[in-house]
């Protein structure tokens, strides 16, 4: 899921901030497991601020993260796929045996959507929305980076996209601009998808989310405008291969954020009001019967970039953050709010102040709720876990004296499967611009850093997936948006066919 960053404008017009820098910490986490450092005896403190109780631990500060000498490796060479016009990359995802499928949009004629399979499955690449058809377009509504691939525990994968056709609105497209909310899915052996795609929602639409759980049941939500005004839609699947249900109007005057599922079927949506200073974040969940429950209001104010992790036993997290720059009289601040499995939303926890924050899923969590959160504090990339009960561990340091390149975007990434593997991959900045990546195993300690990327190719844009056998794929796109390149990764010993 993506976090949503600040202008400079924004960051100027800030004078104060809800929640200042924290002295937090906790030790880094991985359940029961030996090769992990060991809990320290932390102090916490409840703190009354602006948003209410803030809970915060005092520790000596971060230290560098328990390594182990395995490293990851390539899975087969790096898959390059060359495009006959510009196009965006905008997602990943890797199955239990190591195949990964790509889904990218390439500008032909108005705009088409395309998924690869590695290794290429029969027929590759696929076009979703079926043969090319001038007089319509599809595309993930945007520049790239995109939730819009997903799949359930027995490999049946769901894409959704939006969809719209030739007719003038007044604008300066040729298209009506009226978007069909559209969603295929297609078997665990890979090849063409549905040919007969289902249309959720149709009307002027800003925003979306897509959320399946290991049972196969999924959520889509949208924002919609209906004059000036924004409104929350959502349609449900109960399992893989039944039908969507008609969309359901969640909110009004509302802007959806994120969207999550946990494996009993409960979905949380996460939405803002208002704008810029006068923006606020709230929350909303479906329960298993079909009902959603009332909004509520989450801390913080305007000017704030948010994120959303839903775990499987239905707890959540949702980071709320704000990252300075150079000058800037106003430090960074971040602070999580933690929703338990029943549905009540936790105090905030305020977590050291980072100088930059990842750009794109800088929050992951496992099956039991055990979350990962990463941040930027100057040259260092720090990561910090929590134990299921909410409670944080000690930050520490995954890599250090990294030069931020600026021509990547996002800088860095990060990934947990359900059973508590972690992959961070991020962008440092030396001849050219390179990847590079450390891998988790649950209950072992991080990998030796893998360059992803070779001299050559360097990217503007890249995504991540690491699949819960423990694989893990890296898709980036170099300057021009004319070919991209994908890396399947496996600690020595995986599983890893590669096919479905």
């Amino acid at each position: 899921m993506g976090t949503h960053r600040l202008s400079t404008a924004h960051r100027l017009a800030v004078v104060s901030l809800l929640l200042g820098s924290a002295v937090a910490c906790a030790v880094e986490d991985s359940p029961g497991s030996p090769g992990e450092q060991s809990p320290e005896a932390v102090a916490t403190t409840e703190t009354a601020t602006e948003v209410g109780t803030v809970r915060e631990t005092a520790d000596d500060g971060p230290a560098p993260c328990l390594s182990e000498p395995k490293r990851l490796r390539r899975m087969g060479e790096t898959v390059t796929h060359r495009l006959p016009v510009y196009g965006t990359l905008d997602d990943v995802f890797v199955s239990r045996t190591g195949a990964a499928t790509v889904a990218w949009t390439v500008s032909l004629d108005a705009g088409e959507i395309r998924t690869l399979d590695v290794p290429p499955g029969p027929g590759d690449p696929q076009s979703p929305a079926g043969p090319p058809d001038p007089e319509h377009r599809q595309g993930f509504h945007g520049s790239g980076l995109h939730d819009v691939l997903a799949a359930d525990a027995a490999g049946v994968q769901t894409l959704m996209w939006f969809s719209d056709g030739l007719g003038y609105t007044g604008g300066p497209s040729h298209f009506n601009e009226i978007y069909e909310v559209t969603v295929a899915d297609r078997g665990s052996s890979g090849g063409g998808w549905s040919s007969l795609p289902a249309v959720l929602g149709a009307g002027f639409v800003s925003g979306h989310a897509l959320g399946v759980n290991s049972s196969g049941a999924a959520v889509v939500a949208w924002t919609q405008f209906e004059g000036p005004r924004q409104r929350l839609f959502a349609s449900y699947r109960p399992t893989a291969g039944a039908g969507w249900g008609p969309a359901e109007l969640v909110a009004k005057d509302a802007s959806l954020r994120e969207a999550g599922i946990d494996d009993a079927g409960r979905v949380v949506l996460l939405f803002s009001r208002g704008n810029n200073a006068r923006e606020r974040l709230y929350a909303v969940r479906r329960t298993v019967e079909g009902g959603w429950g009332s909004p509520e209001r989450l801390p913080g104010g305007g000017f704030l970039g948010h994120d959303l992790t839903v775990s499987a036993d239905g707890s959540a997290v949702v980071l709320r953050d704000r990252t300075g720059y150079e000058g800037d009289p106003v430090p960074g601040s971040q602070f999580t709010v933690r929703m338990t499995p029943s549905g009540r939303w936790q105090s905030p926890t305020r977590h050291p102040a980072p100088t930059d924050g990842f750009f794109w899923n800088p929050l992951g969590t496992d099956t039991k709720g055990r979350a990962l959160l990463g941040w930027w504090d100057g040259g260092g990339l720090l990561i910090r876990w929590s134990r299921a009960d909410g409670e944080w561990r000690r930050p520490c340091i995954l890599a250090s004296n990294v030069t931020h390149p600026g021509s990547v975007n996002p800088d860095a990434q990060l990934a947990v499967n359900r059973r508590g593997d972690a992959l961070v991959v991020w962008a440092a900045k030396g001849g050219e611009p390179q990847l590079r990546a450390r891998y988790k195993r649950a209950g072992q300690g991080w990998t030796a850093p893998l360059n992803v990327t070779r001299e050559g190719s360097p990217p503007e844009a890249f995504t991540i997936a690491l699949g819960d056998g423990g694989h893990a794929a890296v898709g980036w796109m170099p300057r021009g948006g004319r070919q991209f390149h994908v890396l399947r990764a496996a600690l020595a010993g995986t599983g890893s066919r590669g096919r479905r």
